[in-house]
């Protein structure tokens, strides 16, 4: 305060003052785990040191050493979520633009015909607190060694206070299936079950379908929101990675369903394409909005949400 000198002794006790009433009120102390000076290895560790932690921002120290902050959900079954992943669809009119990292041209060569492959490499992208306004990708995405995923579907804009509240859906694997394909999913996708266009066959080479447990929502409030067309494509309470359509194009992941056998219109349900050879299956939702014909379109609650991915 103006005209008064601090001594050293001073100084000492306004600290001390401070960091009593810190634990007076229950606010988290600066040195607590999962702060900035303390990270934590995984929102799963900071579950286990305090059961009463809460949802929201923590520090996450990789085991490369980068430091970061991310959301961590405490709540759903038993809590330990670590938010490692956003895709969000940022114009499903303008196919293919700067903004659709998940299923990027950006960066096509001769060696890499299926663009960046940000579902394989080491980029990461963006902030938490914009994971349902743009893309994410945080270096636990591709460092974190775990066991299961899981998924929320999020209204687009919603502020990281409100995603707890505001999900559309949430629902998790509980096999421990993440192991046998290196632990997380840039392992999965790049040395087990590649995203390339035109080498794959339909209905032979798609890759693994875990069921999920729902925390939020259920099997059948899922299937309502996809067109009439697709229900007779798929099988829902599952994840499924690396399917397959007609024209041999690749998409990474198929959120909330499986692909039933003999068929192969994947594009209307299935995210994350190789966005080469068919420029109506470009983007990150692909042809989710399908104009030609709406049996085959999603509803516009999950075209104009974001899905969040968390391990555990």
């Amino acid at each position: 305060m103006e005209g008064r000198t601090w001594t050293k002794t001073g100084l000492l006790v306004a600290l001390m003052f401070l960091v009593a009433k810190c634990e007076e009120t229950g606010a988290t102390k600066y040195d607590s785990p999962g702060s900035i000076i303390n990270p934590a290895q995984s929102c799963k560790g900071l579950k286990k040191h305090n059961h009463s932690l809460k949802n929201g921002l923590y520090y996450i120290r990789d085991k490369e050493g980068n430091v970061f902050q991310t959301y961590c959900d405490m709540a759903v079954s038993g809590g330990g979520w670590t938010l490692v992943a956003s895709i969000h669809e940022n114009n499903m009119k303008g196919r293919c633009t700067a903004g659709d990292r998940w299923s990027s041209e950006q960066g096509v060569t001769g060696t890499h015909p299926h663009g960046d492959g940000f579902w394989e490499n080491r980029a990461t992208y963006g902030i938490p607190s914009s994971v349902t306004s743009d893309d994410y990708k945080n270096p636990a995405y591709y460092n974190m060694y775990a066991s299961d995923i899981m998924i929320w579907h999020v209204p687009n804009d919603t502020p990281l206070h409100d995603i707890e509240h505001r999900a559309l859906f949430k629902y998790f694997t509980n096999n421990g299936f993440l192991p046998t394909f290196g632990g997380n999913l840039a392992n999965l996708y790049s040395h087990h079950y590649k995203i390339r266009n035109g080498i794959y066959k339909v209905n032979v080479d798609n890759g693994p379908a875990m069921p999920v447990v729902w925390a939020k929502g259920n099997t059948q409030l899922y299937l309502d929101l996809l067109g009439p067309n697709v229900r007779a494509e798929v099988d829902g309470g599952y994840v499924q990675f690396r399917a397959i359509n007609h024209e041999g194009n690749a998409f990474a992941l198929c959120s909330g369903v499986k692909i039933k056998p003999g068929k192969g219109h994947i594009e209307h349900e299935c995210i994350g394409s190789t966005s080469s050879g068919h420029v109506t299956y470009f983007g990150d939702f692909s042809a989710m909005d399908w104009e030609n014909n709406p049996g085959w379109a999603a509803s516009t609650k999950l075209l104009e949400s974001s899905v969040l991915i968390f391990y555990r």
